[in-house]
């Protein structure tokens, strides 16, 4: 009894799956990643299975939400005593605000070896970025042969890595890629143009230096490609020439003459980079593992947790309506009222789940079952949003709120007794354009009492639906509870993409 009062009533303390989120997105910290993969021995400086002679030679650039969190223990790895270092200087270029959230006036972050340059407000591409892309790409140019460059990315540098080709300005690339976005682009499609109309991006970084490149990578995409991640400016561009204008196409976006001719003269290098190196220390697998591992091994919490994908895309508002789906269904099963097989091949494609996984799933829900315990299903990727509202987005919100609706309209009929939590949150602490990671909903039937966020937000006279066809998720749970069930951790230092929790507790 002790377990299952510890386990249950989530919709009254939000706080508590908001702290098994924190648990993955804390386990794929760059700091600790970093100094797990980066090692000094002697004069040689050990990254992975490569060893890099010291010479007082290395610099460093990097360009990310996560990579103010990987210098510092690349700095400690290249000091040769209290006042001196290998590291000869280094360009990071930053989010807006991150300064001021990691405190880069302590002790910690004081020297006049590493700049730290803000840009890309809400993780678009602006002036100030374009800034310390110059900086970095004429830091990259002067470098020679003996020299050694450490690159560190993670997501979000594709914004903070912004050089459009020329002729083009930024503010012409940047309004495809706006307009791309709203579209509903997918991160892959994304970045294929964008490596079509960038200097840095498809291998360009690594293309203009012969100094020795050992790049230091935070996945945050599916399947954790390298070309993909900040669109690969270390890796070679192995896009075909006539994939960016197919995408433009695709998506019907209209291009003047200057860009076209842009985008067929652009050619990217086709041989293997010899002087590279790319290391990805860190992924949406990473936090997802951690997570499993804590739910399974607390000892606070008796329940059953299960990882079911990685790789979660699509539309963020049909993606949560097929989750609530999956709820249901899920419930019935625990209710004993499911006679013939709900786990159909259709609905679990549908989720990314692999059909392999199947029988595991009957299998965690059958525990759940016989021992009356919470089940956790623990999904990782990310989704889109296609903006045709008023609204600002913010995929996880908008699958949240997704859910909500569906999940009050599936379970009208159910006569299962217990608590269906789902939330969704990115991992680097912002949703898209706004200041919240993600958000939280809840479906609940206590005795003969039902409740829901859908029921609470109609007391309140909003109406969840109206929120939704206007993609304005944010505005939603703003004003929902004051804001109650909107997660605002600020920037985390991190980022591999976000993660889903779907939570269910029989009673």
């Amino acid at each position: 009894m002790m377990q299952k009062a510890v386990a249950m009533h989530f919709h009254d303390n939000v706080s508590k799956i908001w702290k098994v989120f924190m648990t993955g997105v804390d386990s794929v910290h760059p700091k600790e990643i970093v100094k797990k993969f980066v090692k000094r021995d002697g004069e040689k400086l050990v990254i992975g299975n490569a060893e890099y002679d010291l010479k007082n030679n290395v610099y460093v650039i990097g360009f990310g939400k996560a990579v103010i969190g990987m210098v510092n223990p690349v700095e400690n790895a290249l000091k040769v005593s209290s006042n001196g270092s290998h590291l000869q200087k280094g360009i990071l270029s930053v989010p807006v605000g991150i300064k001021e959230k990691f405190d880069l006036h302590s002790s910690s972050y004081s020297n006049n070896v590493i700049e730290y340059l803000e840009g890309a407000m809400n993780n678009i591409p602006d002036e100030d970025a374009f800034t310390a892309s110059k900086r970095i790409v004429t830091l990259v140019q002067s470098l020679k042969e003996q020299d050694l460059l450490l690159v560190l990315i993670s997501g979000g540098g594709s914004a903070l890595l912004p050089y459009p080709a020329s002729p083009l300005t930024l503010c012409e690339k940047s309004a495809i890629i706006r307009s791309l976005s709203r579209c509903g682009a997918n991160i892959s499609e994304l970045n294929t143009v964008r490596k079509a109309l960038s200097v840095t991006k498809g291998g360009g970084i690594a293309q203009m230096t012969k100094a020795k490149v050992a790049s230091l990578i935070l996945s945050d995409v599916i399947g954790n490609s390298l070309d993909v991640i900040a669109s690969g400016p270390t890796v070679v561009n192995r896009d075909p020439p006539e994939a960016a204008i197919q995408i433009l196409q695709k998506y019907n976006i209209q291009i003047t003459d200057k860009i076209y001719q842009t985008l067929e003269s652009r050619t990217a290098p086709k041989k293997e980079f010899s002087h590279v190196s790319n290391n990805i220390i860190g992924s949406i697998e990473t936090a997802l593992s951690a997570i499993e591992t804590f739910l399974t091994c607390n000892g606070d919490i008796s329940s059953q947790a299960l990882i079911l994908s990685s790789s979660l895309h699509g539309e963020a508002a049909e993606v949560g309506a097929k989750m609530a789906t999956l709820a249901a269904v899920l419930t019935n099963m625990i209710q004993g009222e499911q006679k013939d097989d709900p786990l159909c091949e259709k609905m679990l494609q549908e989720l990314c789940i692999d059909i392999k996984k199947k029988s595991i799933i009957k299998n965690t829900v059958a525990k759940c079952q016989q021992q009356k315990c919470p089940v956790w299903l623990i999904f990782g990727g990310e989704t889109t949003v296609t903006v045709t509202g008023t609204g600002q987005g913010g995929r996880n919100q908008e699958m949240v709120l997704s859910f909500s609706i569906s999940i009050a309209k599936k379970m009208q009929e159910s006569s299962f007794k217990g608590e269906v939590v789902f939330m969704s949150g990115g991992t680097d602490g912002i949703d898209g354009p706004t200041d919240a990671a993600g958000a939280l909903t809840y479906w609940s039937s206590q005795n003969a009492s039902t409740q829901s966020q859908v029921l609470e937000a109609r007391n309140q006279e909003l109406i969840p639906e109206n929120f939704l066809q206007d993609n304005a998720s944010y505005d939603y749970f703003s004003q929902l509870s004051s804001g109650k069930y909107l997660f605002k951790p600020g920037h985390t230092g991190t980022n591999v993409m976000d993660i889903q929790i779907l939570f269910i507790n029989p009673t």
